[in-house]
């Protein structure tokens, strides 16, 4: 009996805090025309919904973050950055270049933490 309450705890705990994501099928295109020098940016999102204690479905909160390929361009279209957002932080190689092509810097991330540039 004592065993079935606490599982019992532990599934209303887990409902409560329980969160359901899924990456989107949009994806944000910010394209800048030369007339107004501005630049192009691409990535994902996904979408984290928190939903009630009551286990309902009702969302009760609601975020968009980066996740996936990241890329960012200079006004002549040549990529400037390239890299990967993990839950809305770098992850993996980001690659800088300048606006010829040439690489300029390469930094490693893991969860949003910066661990070599180079």
């Amino acid at each position: 009996m004592k065993k079935s309450f606490i599982l019992l705890g532990l599934l209303s705990f887990m409902c409560y805090f329980s969160y359901a994501q899924h990456i989107t099928d949009e994806t944000s295109k910010s394209y800048y025309d030369e007339a107004k020098t501005k630049l192009k940016e691409v990535y994902s999102f996904i979408e984290v919904n928190t939903f009630s204690e009551k286990g309902d479905n009702q969302i009760v909160g609601k975020t968009m973050k980066k996740h996936g390929p990241y890329f960012y361009y200079y006004e002549n279209g040549k990529l400037k950055i390239q890299g990967n957002y993990k839950y809305d932080k770098k992850h993996g190689t980001w690659l800088y270049y300048d606006d010829k092509g040439n690489l300029l810097k390469t930094e490693e991330y893991k969860d949003g933490e910066l661990i070599l540039s180079k």
